[in-house]
């Protein structure tokens, strides 16, 4: 899964913009893996910006842009809270950090208008003023603080909306100028809680990649997006003996990608019997253990190895007294370890 994701970053980098997605059921693994591959891929190329954007199941689509407007945070040098909280590394949040004037003089020449929808401009304008404080240079010899300042003034002068269509557009013209010198990587997760403006601006910029070195990876529930809804408003939902139903606003948008670029999904779910086997021997060799065939094949078994149920079934089973450490600190099974007392793996409830 990281070649294939490195691959695509090295496409994108070559200038051929790219969209990939990642899939499959809660706990797979999924964050995991984009977080990883960000780590990576900010090891391999000291010039790569990645930021990241989560959408939320609890205001799905009443937060409108949610993943976008953390994406813009982190490209404008809101890092401080996420690296404190280990959100990211301090190598992400010290380029994030440093960009911040590359940041800023693409959004002064490419996004007039979006700052309202999608970024705080006065908070950015707060952290600016700081960054110019701190650097050798100055706050007398950055032009753009100044820039940004009559902006941000006349913002609030101008408290007129914009269409969605020019916004879209400035947000595109934004990256993509940014990414001139700067290529990025963003990372979108939980899409299938994304409102409906997130997911109409993800189709406009996929659809405009083609020659800037962007990578936009999103990582969803395949399931929930395939389930089909109750339409939501509409005379006709009450007309008796029909039932009309919605399809998922994400589901449309993915068809249309997978037309215009084919295979672009990454499906963490297909996973065969050795590669399950793997992961289990893996994750026990993460710590000294006398554990052994018969344990691993069970654990195997009864987790159908997949990852965060496998991890938790073996923290409960440290818990619990069924497995503890020998002399030497090493794991081994305990005198009570009955597995007829323990879960197995259901995804229905995951």
């Amino acid at each position: 899964e990281l070649a294939r994701l490195n691959a695509h970053l090295e496409e994108a980098l070559a200038s051929h913009g790219q969209v990939v997605f990642v899939t499959g059921g809660p706990g797979r693994g999924k964050t995991a893996l984009l977080a990883e591959f960000g780590r990576r891929a900010m090891e391999a190329h000291p010039d790569l910006l990645v930021a990241s954007g989560n959408c939320n199941a609890y205001s799905g689509v009443g937060d409108p842009y949610l993943p976008f407007r953390e994406v813009m945070a982190m490209l404008t040098g809101d890092v401080e809270a996420r690296w404190l909280a280990g959100a990211v590394s301090t190598v992400q949040a010290r380029r994030l950090w440093n960009a911040l004037p590359r940041t800023i003089l693409s959004l002064l020449h490419h996004g007039p208008h979006f700052s309202g929808p999608l970024l705080a401009v006065q908070a950015l304008l707060s952290r600016a003023a700081i960054w110019c404080a701190t650097t050798a240079a100055g706050p007398h010899s950055a032009p753009w603080l100044h820039r940004l300042r009559r902006r941000v003034e006349h913002k609030r002068a101008d408290a007129g909306g914009t269409e969605q269509s020019h916004l879209f557009q400035q947000v595109t013209n934004l990256l993509r100028d940014l990414a001139q010198t700067h290529p990025l990587l963003l990372i979108l997760d939980d899409l299938q809680w994304a409102d409906t403006a997130s997911i109409s601006l993800l189709f406009h910029l996929g659809r405009r990649l083609e020659d800037a070195r962007i990578l936009i990876a999103g990582a969803y529930r395949a399931e929930e997006v395939a389930l089909v809804r109750p339409a939501t408003s509409g005379p006709e939902r009450y007309s008796a003996g029909s039932e009309q139903k919605d399809q998922h606003q994400l589901q449309k948008v993915l068809c249309e990608f997978k037309r215009n670029h084919g295979d672009i999904w990454l499906d963490l779910a297909v996973t065969g019997k050795a590669e399950k086997r793997r992961f289990v021997n893996a994750f026990l060799e993460t710590e000294p253990n006398h554990l052994g065939e018969g344990f691993r094949k069970e654990l195997t078994r009864r987790a159908d190895g997949h990852p965060l149920f496998t991890i938790e079934l073996m923290r409960a089973m440290q818990v619990r007294g069924d497995l503890i450490r020998d002399s030497q600190g090493f794991w081994i099974e305990g005198s009570v370890l009955d597995w007829e007392t323990l879960p197995a793996v259901s995804y229905t409830h995951l």
